[in-house]
């Protein structure tokens, strides 16, 4: 019996049918408002929340191995909580953390790799790399090396989800797509603007890594990624996949008004990771491409 948290999100769901295809049995955590949809993936349904450490720690009990993919994303007090309840039921088998490249925070180099400061100032990337710390604390205090933390980008797949959270820079703009509007992005030049981008992972992806590392414990983090793009080239796929009529506008960073492009500084960089330890350890060789991805994420939505 492997407990996964977060069975019911976007990537909790392809983990779920990843581990089922390999027949293990699994008990999903979820939250009352998620029942329903948890029971429909046919395991085992423990009901609990990331903020009540006691049933947690109940959900860990007597199994033989935990994937912790559940997230708050804005409360990093409840995620570090939660994680510190789980650590104390550990008591047999791999624990697989999802954390997020976010760790990195500003990359000192490119491709950014492993060994790359933790250095993050959001209230995500804090939780996040406080997590880790605690996963690797308590792997240390009982001499084990049956872990994994797997650090993605942005993690997309053919779900609904994965461009309903508008939070999302994908989500944001696929809706300026959809309302015709243009989609704006800072580069005063083509030598400029094809420098931003950043990397994916697929969801489907992902969950193999996931499910290896059940088998194949990493006892250290990787780096899970597809492959990288550019803002300026998936603008064009969307408007392609969409039929929208909007237009790709390249401005300087400080000519961009909020209301066009949030966070705009975020889409001003070259964000980059590399896969190598992946590649090595597992390897791990994803086959899709970004536009394949994006391909059955958007026809999902509409």
């Amino acid at each position: 019996m492997i407990l996964v948290t977060g069975g019911t999100g976007m990537l909790g769901t392809f983990i779920v049918h990843e581990l089922q295809q390999r027949k293990v049995e699994l008990r999903i955590l979820a939250r009352k408002g998620s029942e329903k949809n948890a029971r429909v993936l046919g395991s085992e349904v423990f009901l609990g929340d990331l903020a009540d450490a006691e049933r947690l720690r109940r959900a860990a009990r007597d199994v033989k191995g935990i994937i912790h993919a559940a997230c708050t994303f804005w409360k990093p007090e409840v995620d570090v909580a939660a994680m510190a309840a789980l650590l104390e039921a550990w008591e047999r088998g791999p624990f697989v953390f999802i954390s997020s490249v976010s760790v990195y925070g500003e990359s000192l180099w490119l491709p950014t790799t492993e060994d790359h400061p933790l250095n993050d100032t959001s209230n995500y990337g804090r939780g996040k790399i406080r997590c880790e710390a605690l996963l690797q604390e308590a792997a240390r205090a009982q001499e084990r090396k049956d872990w994994s933390i797997l650090r993605p980008p942005h993690i997309w797949g053919p779900d609904v989800r994965c461009i309903s959270n508008k939070a999302s820079p994908v989500a944001w703009l696929h809706d300026r797509a959809q309302k015709g509007q243009p989609l704006v992005l800072p580069g005063v030049s083509e030598e400029e603007w094809a420098q931003y981008g950043d990397d994916w992972v697929d969801a489907r992806e992902l969950a193999w890594a996931v499910a290896e590392c059940l088998e194949r414990p990493l006892g250290e983090a990787a780096n899970v990624i597809n492959s990288h793009f550019t803002w300026h080239d998936f603008c064009v796929e969307l408007i392609r996949l969409t039929g929208s009529p909007s237009t790709i506008e390249h401005k300087p960073l400080e000519a961009i008004h909020p209301d066009e492009l949030p966070t705009k500084s975020f889409f001003a960089q070259s964000w980059c990771y590399s896969d190598e330890r992946l590649k090595r350890r597992l390897g791990f060789r994803p086959s899709r491409s970004w536009q394949e991805t994006l391909a059955e994420i958007v026809p999902a939505e509409g």
